[in-house]
C-alpha cells in the first residue's frame, strides 16, 4: 500500500512539474530566466545549460571569459563564475596561494578551486556573488565590469602563461 501511495504521489509531482522525470531537464527557475533576460537585454547572447539550472555568455575584456550564472535555492543570490583553467601538479606547485587570497580579499569576488577526478589537478574559478534584490541592468553591468576588471588585474596570479 505504501509503495502504491508513494508511486501516485511521485507521479502527481512529476505531472505538476514539481519533480523532473528521469532523463528530462528541470524547468528553468523564474529568477534565473529573469536574470538571463537581463543579461540578454544588455546585448549578450546567452546559452542555457542542458539541465536548465545555469546559463553562460561571453564577456570580453583583456581576456575572453565565459561567465556562467546559477541561482541560489531561495532565489536571493546569483552566483557568477568563470572557469580560469585546470592546474596540474606542476602548476599547483608554482601557484602563489597567498597572492590568490590577497587578490580575492575584497568585496563579493573570490577564487575557488575544484579537485578533479584524477586527484592531482584542480580547476581554478573566479566567482562573484550577486544579490538579486533590487538588481537593475545598470547595477548588473557594473558588477560584471568589476568582475572582469578584477580578473584582468589578477591575471599574473592565475594565468600560468604569465608565470616566470
Amino acid at each position: 500500500m505504501k509503495k502504491h501511495i508513494l508511486g501516485w504521489g511521485l507521479a502527481l509531482a512529476i505531472a505538476s512539474g514539481g519533480v523532473a522525470a528521469a532523463g528530462t531537464p528541470a524547468q528553468e527557475d523564474p529568477a534565473l530566466a529573469k536574470l538571463q533576460q537581463m543579461v540578454g537585454n544588455l546585448g549578450y547572447s546567452t546559452t542555457t545549460a542542458s539541465d536548465n539550472q545555469s546559463f553562460g555568455f561571453q564577456w570580453q575584456t583583456n581576456y575572453n571569459y565565459t561567465i556562467n550564472f546559477e541561482i541560489s535555492k531561495d532565489a536571493t543570490l546569483a552566483y557568477a563564475y568563470v572557469r580560469l583553467g585546470t592546474l596540474g601538479p606542476d602548476k599547483l606547485a608554482k601557484l602563489d596561494y597567498a597572492k590568490l587570497l590577497e587578490d580575492d580579499d575584497t568585496g563579493d569576488f573570490y577564487f575557488s578551486m575544484e579537485k578533479q577526478q584524477d586527484g592531482a589537478s584542480e580547476v581554478l574559478y573566479g566567482n562573484m556573488v550577486v544579490p538579486m534584490s533590487g538588481l537593475t541592468p545598470e547595477r548588473l553591468r557594473g558588477q560584471l565590469q568589476a568582475m572582469g576588471n578584477k580578473l584582468d588585474q589578477s591575471a599574473a596570479t592565475w594565468d600560468y602563461s604569465l608565470w616566470k
